[in-house]
């Protein structure tokens, strides 16, 4: 999830209350054909980088909260009519979309940007649910403790596409949020892509891919694709789906050369997250790597820190992950090191992830400069180094 979503691995659903009959008024449209899959839907995405902001971020920009400066990738999408611009981070570790609904009883500052307020909207709807009040309600938890609550609904979402025009999808599920707690949620809501039947990629025949460029270079690129247009070429990996989340087989670690673990591990890859989170096994492993390459660090805890100058002066190579059947995510060391230590160090975006939580998360810094296609139905993600500047259309 976003913020968090921004610094530690977001949005591990853990309790959602759905009743029954909302799920068969939700669904009954896709039962009965009422509702034609989507072919293909491009969306060009915008990015939240460590103090850099221009026109083609976000406008007025999105603040990095300023303890962790971070980074995160976001789609901008528009709800009900007349349409309002939502700014939502992107999530492959949650299903349910949702945005920040006004009034709410909580809310987080969304910082200038737009504020939907369903009333307001001639296409807002929500179903039916056995409740007290007839609403469908959820309640979700982060893995940060962060939580939102709101009612399922359904709404017209437009869709500015890469070829310069616009998309209208009618009848959209997302959630309106009324209630949220925590402090690190940036932007308006998440664009939830898990394989949850809450998902917006069921849409899509379960096809989507993205392309991110440097996050921190505001001359980068960077694109989200659904259905049958999605960029699905590269190295392929099987991944195995659980809990609606994605888990891949983690075979070997990279640092200038490769080190193969004694046994493959389950990951996540989450672009909720900026940083990786790694068992302490293996973050010592890229500590003993990195020590050897430059020497001691200025700090190990939570993740290894260096003078700017030593990382400024590295030659180049790459650190990353190895997945089953050899794809990897590895980028260079200079766009794996962030400001986020004392001043004057670069930090590692791998954090020895000691007693947090029982996952280990790949951040979306490890996925610079790549495009990830997900086939579903063939459990299957391709992984391939692309300039996402000159992505297809």
């Amino acid at each position: 999830m976003f913020s968090n979503h921004i610094q530690k691995p977001l949005q591990k659903l853990v309790k959602m209350k759905t009743t029954m009959s909302y799920l068969l008024l939700l669904f009954l449209p896709l039962l009965v054909n009422a509702k034609l899959k989507r072919t293909t839907l491009y969306i060009p995405l915008v990015h939240n980088g460590v103090n850099v902001f221009d026109t083609k971020v976000i406008s007025p920009p999105v603040v990095s909260p300023p303890n962790t400066q971070g980074k995160a990738v976001m789609a901008e999408i528009y709800f009900g009519s007349p349409p309002v611009k939502q700014v939502l981070h992107l999530d492959t570790g949650s299903s349910l979309t949702w945005v920040q609904c006004f009034p709410c009883s909580r809310c987080f500052d969304q910082n200038r940007l737009p504020k939907y307020w369903p009333k307001k909207s001639k296409t807002y709807r929500e179903p039916m649910c056995e409740s007290e009040d007839g609403k469908c309600r959820y309640e979700l938890i982060y893995l940060d403790k962060c939580v939102v609550k709101g009612i399922h609904a359904q709404e017209l979402v437009t869709v500015d596409t890469l070829d310069g025009g616009y998309e209208r999808l009618y009848g959209v599920r997302f959630g309106c949020t009324e209630h949220s707690e925590g402090t690190s949620f940036i932007g308006t809501g998440i664009l939830g892509l898990g394989a949850g039947m809450s998902s917006i990629i069921g849409e899509f025949d379960y096809k989507f891919s993205f392309c991110l460029g440097r996050i921190s270079d505001k001359r980068s690129n960077h694109n989200l694709i659904f259905g049958d247009g999605a960029n699905i070429q590269g190295h392929p990996t099987v991944i195995n789906i659980t809990n609606d989340h994605y888990y891949f087989s983690l075979e070997s670690i990279i640092v200038e050369r490769k080190i193969r673990l004694d046994h493959p591990v389950q990951v996540l890859v989450d672009t909720g997250s900026t940083m990786s989170y790694v068992s302490p096994g293996l973050y010592y492993n890229f500590v003993d790597e990195f020590e050897e390459i430059i020497g001691r660090p200025s700090s190990y805890r939570p993740n290894l820190c260096y003078k700017a100058e030593d990382i400024e002066q590295l030659y180049t190579f790459d650190v990353g992950f190895e997945f089953a059947g050899g794809a990897q995510l590895s980028v260079n060391v200079h766009n794996i090191f962030l400001p986020t230590g004392p001043p004057g160090d670069l930090c590692l975006a791998i954090i020895n992830n000691e007693n947090s939580f029982s996952d280990i998360i790949i951040g979306v810094t490890a996925m610079q400069g790549h495009n990830l296609g997900y086939h579903l139905r063939r459990k299957t993600v391709y992984l391939q180094k692309q300039n996402c500047n000159k992505s297809k259309l």
